[in-house]
């Protein structure tokens, strides 16, 4: 009989989401929510956004400037021997706190 491999927890740290909810906020144009509805918004927008077969690395567009990367548990712990057993993945959000100027652009 083949056995299915159990799907890893994936969690998100209050810290992400105090961050990208202050950002959020922030954006001009945007109708002012209760901060319950946009914690709830948010998070149903992030599982919308990386879908049901999250990829690790990959970055998924979440709102404006602000995306989502799979990582392991910990990665951005100071120390490299942290214990990664329990098999668990976060959901890192980034925020870019700036728009693109498109008068002050530099080509690569």
């Amino acid at each position: 009989m083949l056995s299915r491999r159990k799907p890893q927890e994936l969690v998100i740290s209050e810290p992400d989401i105090i961050a990208a909810l202050d950002h959020l906020q922030t954006l001009p144009y945007r109708t002012p929510l209760p901060t319950s509805w946009d914690r709830l918004r948010l998070l149903n927008r992030v599982r919308e956004a990386i879908g049901t077969c999250p990829e690790p690395d990959k970055c998924y567009q979440v709102g404006s400037r602000l995306y989502a990367i799979i990582q392991p548990l910990g990665v951005d712990f100071l120390s490299d021997d942290h214990d990664e057993a329990d098999g668990r993945v976060q959901v890192c959000l980034l925020i870019r706190p700036c728009g693109t100027d498109p008068s002050r652009v530099t080509t690569l």
